[in-house]
Formats: C-alpha cells, sequence, structure tokens
C-alpha cells in the first residue's frame, strides 16, 4: 500500500532563500522521525552557489565576496556532493523521506531519483540518461550536458535535500565554478534540449515531477502541487 506524501509546493511564494528552506526541511526531517508525515518540498531558490561535503574552494572561479555582487550567495551544506547552483528557472524539489525495510540502501534512493527525472524530462520530450562515467554518477545527462544534479543527506534513514532540475535556468551561473567538480562536461536544461520549442512553464515540470516520484517512490500524494505553505 503507497504510503502518504505530503507535497509543499513554494513556488507560488517565488525564489526563496536557501537559509530559509534548510530549516523548513529540518523541521520536516524531526516531523519524519517522530513517525510524521514525510514531504516533497518544490521550489526555486534565489541565485546560490552551495557547496557539499565533499567540496573544497578550488573548483570556485571567484571570492564569496565578487559573487555577492553578482546578485550570487555561497552556502555550505551538509549535502553529499561538490558545488552546484540553484537559482530562478530551475526546479529544486528536498523529498524529506523514512527509508524503511528494502528502501535503506543509499545507492537505490539516488538512482530512484535519477528515474524519476529521466522520466520527468521524458514527458517533455527530452531524452535524458545515466552517465556511465564513475565521477558523473548521481546525476542525469543529456550528451555531455548535465540536466539535473542530485544531492542528498540522510540521518537515521531519513532524507534531506535532494535534486535541482534546469528547466529555464540562466546557463551562464554555471560558469562561475566547477559544476559538481566535473571539468569535461557542460549544464543544459530542458529549454536548450528543445530549441525553437516554448519552454515548458515549471509549474507544469512540478507536476510532473510529482507524479513521477509517487510512481517510482511508491508514494500517494495527499496534497495538491500548488499547495503553498508559507515559510516566511
Amino acid at each position: 500500500m503507497p504510503r502518504p506524501l505530503e507535497v509543499v509546493s513554494l513556488l507560488p511564494l517565488g525564489p526563496r532563500p536557501y537559509d530559509e528552506v534548510v530549516v523548513l526541511q529540518k523541521e520536516a526531517e524531526a516531523r519524519a522521525k517522530a513517525g510524521g508525515p514525510e514531504t516533497l518540498f518544490l521550489l526555486e531558490h534565489e541565485d546560490v552557489i552551495t557547496a557539499g561535503r565533499n567540496a573544497g574552494t578550488d573548483d570556485l572561479h571567484l571570492p564569496a565576496e565578487q559573487l555577492a555582487r553578482l546578485g550570487v550567495s555561497f552556502h555550505r551544506s551538509d549535502r553529499g556532493g561538490k558545488l552546484t547552483f540553484h537559482g530562478p528557472g530551475q526546479l529544486v524539489a528536498y523529498p524529506i523521506l523514512r527509508l524503511e525495510g528494502a528502501e535503506r540502501d543509499v545507492r537505490r534512493f539516488v538512482r530512484g531519483l535519477e528515474e524519476v527525472l529521466i522520466l520527468t524530462a521524458a514527458d517533455f520530450g527530452v531524452v535524458a540518461s545515466r552517465s556511465d562515467v564513475p565521477a558523473r554518477w548521481s546525476s542525469v545527462w543529456v550528451g555531455n550536458d548535465k540536466l539535473a544534479a542530485i544531492g542528498v543527506h540522510l540521518s537515521d534513514w531519513v532524507t534531506t535535500h535532494g535534486i535541482g532540475l534546469n528547466v529555464t535556468t540562466r546557463l551562464e551561473r554555471f560558469d562561475l565554478f566547477v559544476p559538481c567538480g566535473i571539468r569535461d562536461g557542460g549544464v543544459t536544461s530542458l529549454e536548450k534540449a528543445c530549441p525553437g520549442v516554448p519552454p515548458p512553464a515549471l509549474g507544469d515540470v512540478a507536476a510532473r515531477f510529482v507524479a513521477r516520484f509517487a510512481e517510482v517512490f511508491g508514494r500517494e500524494v495527499e496534497a495538491p502541487v500548488a499547495a503553498a505553505r508559507a515559510g516566511a
């Protein structure tokens, strides 16, 4: 029987500050650990570069002070991975799941997120796939260009953080650093992958993502995608 999943869309509130959503995740994580509902947050972030647990500063082309002058903040994160960018036009999804039984496999969880992204991209006519290159594991690619990044954290088998799927993202922001430490690959978006076609609306991509997420992870959505929870 599918487990219930509360979907909280912050998209109607516009791009959110990174720290604000970290707090929301921590609150949802505590609820899940206490046996409460699982939550899937959907949102856009204000322009931010985040550094995961495996990130150094060598891959950052500018110091934080110069990034700030460009309107890009910099934050460290307890997720896995290295540097990535979030900003308007990118669908960010943070699933706060309580993994149980056979779900307690980190690789299986990440592969599930990849599958959700691949299926979502296909819903909009984009053929995306995993990479055979070991350094490119835990992401989704269109040819040699990364379409979506994945970075997660698990504590007592409750997940936080998640994915960033480029829809109409300002891809030049990725020139400010080495995305995920990969120097021989590019970055793309659903918009760039379908030239000459109007890009999909972020809300439409979010709706398909939720449907595919429920399908892959065996959850039943309890709240509508359009529901917004004020976090500030």
